[in-house]
């Protein structure tokens, strides 16, 4: 089935009242996304799942699939949350949404599928794509439905919510379109990050791969900062920084440009669409150099390369449960830094922490010049050996070595770690 059989035509302007049918230019509506996910679902169902998550206030379904490899074990797996349609008004996002899940069943996304958990959420709002309407039908926008105090109040809110905290993403990703701008330019944007975490370094690099994708897909890009609009503080009520702030998700926003008068075919910008986030599902498969793990690389908590806090454990679930423990804790760490000067093959690295006791594993990362292996190393007077979960590990990269001292669970109080190289 092609979700794209039908292209975008000239619509009124006036925003449609509940009752009121739309004209047939809009495309698609729930019943189409509805139909397009249950073909899917028919056709590839060893590896889509698909499931009503809650109804909307008019009693639509607000459908989630899924789509990964059954023969790989979800433990090993980095896990991904896209959403489209919060806006009803936005035909974009649901039809992109509906492409990439056409996308991810074919064989070019078969390593996505074993590395990767993803689930699209093409139709937040269902009610407002039937009448064209930007918010819900109680006036609500659902992308902003996420008060840190009270809650979602809608259950186009809260649907996100019910399975962001059942994944716990590494990435989230919400589709808008500019509905505006007519054949203008896309753009992909990032809320504002917390600092002194390296989140401003990987959003702008994969803000930037995503740009050079739609670009090669045929449709002018542009990328920058939310808080350039003036939105997006980090307690924002935003499903963006919601997720950013309990998960540390690598957080984007994706803006396609349509109008309801002028806009590019909808093929063109569900290709534009799908290859942005096929960059950006990219980086899920490899490893960054810097870092000891394949996959995302906000494994990194806090801290920079030579000197951060990092998530450990053996596979993707046991690190995602470090990442959240620390990033839910991480201002409660006063100090964690190497002792100045530094001395060419030895080290000094203290801690002092005074939050409660992390117990899903910490990573204390930093690096040497040179290819150097490890003479001797403790922490708090008691000598490491190799490990991933209880010791240390290392790995070179360009001009230097790096380590992690990986400690199973951490205590509240100072920390001294000694490093000697040969």
């Amino acid at each position: 089935m092609d979700p794209l059989r039908r292209t975008k035509v000239a619509r009124t302007k006036k925003r449609l009242s509940p009752g009121e049918l739309p004209g047939k230019g809009v495309f698609p509506l729930s019943a189409d996304v509805e139909a397009h996910i249950k073909t899917v679902k028919q056709r590839h169902p060893e590896l889509i799942k698909a499931r009503n998550v809650i109804k909307s206030v008019e009693g639509r379904g607000i459908w989630a699939v899924t789509v990964t490899d059954p023969k790989v074990s979800d433990t090993n797996k980095q896990n991904v949350l896209i959403v489209g349609g919060q806006h009803g008004n936005e035909e974009s996002g649901r039809a992109v949404g509906l492409s990439l899940i056409d996308w991810l069943v074919t064989k070019s996304a078969a390593e996505t599928r074993k590395k990767q958990k993803i689930v699209v959420m093409p139709n937040i709002n269902p009610d407002g794509a039937e009448i064209d309407l930007h918010a819900n039908v109680n006036g609500i926008q659902p992308n902003l439905d996420h008060d840190v105090a009270k809650g979602p109040q809608t259950p186009e809110g809260e649907s996100v919510e019910i399975v962001a905290r059942k994944l716990q993403p590494e990435v989230y990703v919400d589709l808008h379109a500019c509905g505006g701008m007519g054949c203008s330019t896309d753009l992909v944007l990032y809320p504002r990050f917390r600092q002194h975490t390296m989140d401003d370094y990987f959003l702008h690099v994969i803000a930037d791969d995503m740009v050079k994708a739609g670009e090669k897909a045929g449709i002018p890009q542009s990328t920058f900062c939310l808080s350039w609009w003036g939105v997006e503080p980090f307690d924002s009520p935003s499903s963006t920084a919601w997720c950013y702030r309990n998960f540390k998700s690598t957080v984007l926003l994706t803006e396609n440009t349509e109008s309801n008068t002028y806009s590019y075919k909808l093929q063109d910008r569900c290709r534009a669409g799908v290859a942005k986030l096929k960059a950006l599902l990219a980086w899920g498969n490899r490893r960054y150099p810097k870092l000891r793990y394949e996959g995302y690389p906000n494994m990194i908590v806090t801290g920079t390369f030579d000197r951060g806090i990092v998530a450990v454990g053996k596979t993707a679930a046991a690190r995602r449960r470090s990442r959240i423990d620390i990033w839910k804790n991480v201002e409660r760490f006063g100090r964690f830094g190497c002792v100045f000067p530094e001395k060419p093959r030895d080290k000094t690295i203290r801690i002092k922490y005074d939050g409660p006791r992390l117990k899903h594993g910490v990573g204390f990362q930093t690096n040497v010049r040179g290819k150097r292996r490890v003479k001797s190393i403790t922490m708090d007077g008691r000598k490491l050996r190799r490990s991933e979960t209880n010791g240390y590990y290392t790995w070179s990269h360009g001009p230097a070595t790096y380590l992690v001292v990986a400690v199973p669970e951490l205590k509240r109080g100072s920390h001294q770690i000694e490093v000697s190289y040969s």
